[in-house]
């Protein structure tokens, strides 16, 4: 028996086939397993158990869906759904009872309901089937496996070859792995040399009728090689870039499996599973891009990195490719830089009101003194350097920068790049800039001591430096300067501002629903409760304006670190980093990144669950009233 807080007797937990599964492949201790099923049974609201485990830490998202792949086929396709969160314990019960009433299947049912979208459902059941899924797009497909078969067929038969491989086995995209019609006509099309995969049937239905009209257009022959200017794998990856745009991603991702290669974006800071390819595509996919990124094509053991200038939908991108030798085969990531990307103004980086006047009169309006931003890859701190050097851009203001690699290109600035191979690197372009009389110098990053002790000796000439630092928050940027050896007196009589910030995803406004987060989340982020349930919160129900993530794009979340006699004090005195935050919240009024991400949740920006999931616990976080005051 486990006995809760309120002296009441549970019996003992049910064993749970998902538990059991993370049990036995070491994700969960059975301690672990046994504590995460009483906190199950003693919540209010009944949540499942994969649910609590991510909400305790005890397992990521990633660990569960894992899981659920190499073990689905021993669970039910509704437990499976359930214990990822996808839909609640009251839509199963309505789905099963559409099911019983009309014949169903459970996930045809539940898309009925709008309890989960179709390619959720697909994904989840090519996941527990352990087959590819893939969005079968026709520019995509290779023109050889549409040789020798006609759309009425494929429309009749409710399928579409996608690609083939040596061997000759055509891979075929079907919409339900059940379909016993289309299944035997397939085998019979094939003579059972296919390997089937699961798409979305208007995806499917599309590339028919494209298929039906390039035909009639072109007729049966057709030089498609001719007509991409290359092979197949031009083609899919051409597609691919353009949807990338079109989702506004900054990465893709194309990852060998044992048996596929799953193709991922990086949009607004998440990984969005986007299809599946067959593994027989990969050789020809990375020499494909191989190729525009004149790398080493015959090299498939040793990591390379290359560059691609390639022109999308009417616009220039600088792609930065990374080839990654894994034992899988060579794992791809693409970068994409639009060098037309807009500069964002001061007020469109998310700074409360009281914290944008401060930064702007405080710190960016100083004539000198070393300004930095800080925060981990990808947490905004080039975009808002950018938007700071804009508002300080003037004819009357000369701005030089030192920067690996440009990303910006901003008139009124001179902007310099690094280039290591010709010499060009960053300490002697350190040494040159101060001889350029300028006002504001920008160092990209401070890498080391060397750089630290150029933004500190420019500064003290009475020159203004902005740069970026990867630490934690505000007060990890003035330890770490402490750490590089830099003195103390010089640290305090030359750093004014320090800036820590993180990206959080926005609710998408088309699906935003009112909601109440958990008693989980709100002690994890050390707020009380009923304080939290006074005010409305807001959730991204998913839909397709958001690609069923209930978010559209990041907002920043920002504490800064405005450096007054007091803290130049406890800096000078070598203080541990407790104490120094503690003199910051109560002389310069600080606002941690933390407390900054509650007040947007407050007010419906964005979620209690990005919080916890982007941004570093700081102790001591103010009542929710008193947040909601310093950030109006």
């Amino acid at each position: 028996m486990a006995v809760t807080k309120k002296g009441e007797f549970l019996a003992e937990a049910p064993r749970n086939p998902l538990g059991d599964a993370l049990v036995r492949d070491g994700v969960l201790t059975e301690e672990q397993l046994r504590r995460a099923q009483r906190v199950q049974q003693y919540l209010e609201q009944p949540r499942q158990l994969g649910q609590v485990l991510i909400e305790l830490g005890y397992a990521t998202k990633k660990q569960i869906a894992e899981v659920v792949s190499k073990h689905g086929a021993g669970m039910r396709f509704g437990e499976i759904l359930l214990e990822q969160g996808l839909i609640s314990e009251e839509q199963l019960e309505r789905a099963l009872q559409l099911q019983e009433e009309q014949g169903l299947k459970v996930g045809e049912a539940l898309v009925e309901l709008g309890a989960i979208n179709e390619r959720s459902l697909l994904q989840n059941l090519a996941r527990q089937a352990g087959v590819p899924y893939i969005e079968p797009v026709f520019a995509m497909i290779d023109p050889e496996v549409l040789q020798d078969v006609s759309p009425g067929y494929l429309e009749r038969y409710g399928f579409i070859p996608f690609s083939s491989n040596e061997e000759g086995y055509v891979t075929v995209v079907v919409n339900d792995l059940e379909a016993t019609e289309s299944l035997a006509a397939i085998g019979e099309l094939y003579n059972e040399a296919y390997n089937l995969s699961l798409g979305p049937e208007d995806v499917i239905r599309q590339a028919i009728s494209d298929f039906a009209h390039y035909r009639e257009v072109h007729g049966r022959e057709r030089d498609a090689k001719a007509e991409v200017g290359g092979d197949s794998a031009a083609q899919l990856i051409d597609h691919l870039l353009v949807a990338a745009v079109d989702d506004r991603a900054s990465d893709i991702h194309f990852e060998p499996m044992s048996d596929l290669i799953r193709v991922r974006f990086r949009i607004d800071g998440m990984l969005v599973y986007k299809t599946d390819l067959p593994k027989d595509l990969l050789p020809r996919v990375t020499s494909r891009l191989k190729v525009l990124a004149e790398c080493n094509i015959t090299e498939h053991q040793r990591h390379q990195g290359g560059r691609i200038l390639y022109t999308i939908k009417g616009r220039e991108y600088d792609m930065r490719l990374s080839v990654y030798v894994t034992v899988h085969g060579e794992c791809l990531v693409l970068r994409l830089l639009s060098k037309h990307t807009g500069l964002l103004s001061l007020e469109e980086l998310g700074m409360s009101g009281p914290m944008l006047e401060r930064y702007r009169t405080q710190v960016l309006d100083l004539p000198s003194g070393v300004v930095l931003i800080t925060g981990p890859t990808g947490s905004g701190k080039t975009t808002t350097l950018y938007s700071s050097l804009n508002h300080c851009n003037s004819v009357d203001t000369k701005i030089i920068t030192a920067e690996d690699p440009v990303e910006y290109m901003i008139d009124g600035l001179i902007q310099c790049s690094i280039y290591d191979k010709i010499g060009r690197t960053y300490e002697a372009t350190l040494r040159e800039i101060v001889r350029q009389d300028p006002d504001i110098i920008v160092l990209g990053e401070i890498r080391d001591r060397a750089s630290a002790q150029a933004a500190i000796q420019a500064a003290l000439t009475g020159h203004k430096v902005y740069s970026t630092f990867h630490t934690e928050d505000t007060i990890g940027g003035l330890l770490r300067l402490i750490d590089m050896d830099i003195e103390t007196f010089l640290i305090s009589s030359t750093v004014i501002s320090v800036v820590a910030q993180r990206l959080l995803r926005r609710v998408c406004q088309h699906c935003a629903e009112p909601y109440y987060p958990n008693p989980i989340e709100v002690e994890q982020l050390g707020l009380d409760f009923n304080e939290v349930r006074e005010h409305e919160l807001k959730k991204g129900r998913g839909c397709s304006h958001c690609n069923y993530t209930g978010y559209y794009g990041r907002v920043g979340v920002y504490e800064l670190l405005v450096v007054n006699d007091a803290v130049k004090s406890v800096i000078l005195e070598k203080r541990p980093s407790h104490q120094i935050r503690k003199t910051c919240m109560e002389s310069t009024g600080l606002i941690s990144t933390s407390e900054d991400g509650v007040a947007k949740a407050i007010r419906g920006v964005t979620t209690f669950d990005e919080i916890l999931r982007h941004v570093p616990r700081t102790p001591g976080i103010r009542p929710v009233r008193q947040i909601l005051a310093m950030t109006q």
